[in-house]
């Protein structure tokens, strides 16, 4: 009952805010790096796991970026290919397919976005829908929401199942295309940092 009243609460913020586009879902350039540092507040370390992609327009509602991530924690090197749908420049799914290498599993991730009236947008993603052996064990169903005022993205929602907790991100766009991120997340006991390239 109480999550599904944080859950009721997170749709009502972001009918009032503008929210933020889930990472990814609505890449406005052909090349994106992102470069994601994450602590733990547990003291199980850092993470660094940077990664390359290239958007490449199949129609104008769908395209593919084929992903190069290599974690430099683990020394693992993961390929792999996002596939994103767009109904009218309004409704978007992206769905993550990703191979790990050193691990030899195959995860599937997807995220979608609704734009709504007036510049509101409800986002949400389901983390390791797959994980590589069985799905919905261990996954993560988040929803977000935000508020976009010029150089400064603030959002904030709630993730389910595996790790549920509260998750918060302040970013700050240096230009257009290219940012900061400060990520806080509950579930997962961590924080991060992110840095995210995009150009043609």
């Amino acid at each position: 009952m109480r999550r599904l009243l944080l859950i009721l609460l997170a749709v009502l913020a972001i009918s009032w805010t503008h929210a933020q586009v889930y990472d990814g879902i609505t890449q406005p350039t052909r090349f994106r790096l992102f470069m994601p540092v994450t602590a733990s507040l547990e003291g199980r370390g850092t993470t660094v796991a940077p990664f390359v992609g290239y958007r490449a327009d199949v129609t104008g509602w769908l395209s593919l970026t084929p992903v190069l991530q290599y974690n430099m924690s683990s020394e693992a090197v993961t390929a792999g290919v996002w596939v994103n749908v767009s109904f009218r420049k309004r409704f978007y799914l992206l769905a993550r397919s990703m191979y790990n290498t050193k691990a030899g599993l195959f995860t599937e991730t997807l995220s979608g976005t609704v734009k709504l009236s007036a510049g509101f947008m409800i986002d949400g993603t389901w983390d390791n829908l797959y994980n590589g052996r069985s799905f919905c064990d261990g996954d993560r169903l988040q929803v977000v929401g935000g508020w976009d005022y010029r150089r400064i993205v603030v959002n904030a929602g709630y993730s389910l199942r595996a790790c549920s907790g509260f998750v918060a991100n302040l970013r700050f766009k240096v230009t257009q295309y290219n940012w900061l991120q400060f990520k806080y997340d509950q579930g997962s006991e961590s924080i991060s940092v992110s840095m995210a390239l995009q150009f043609n």
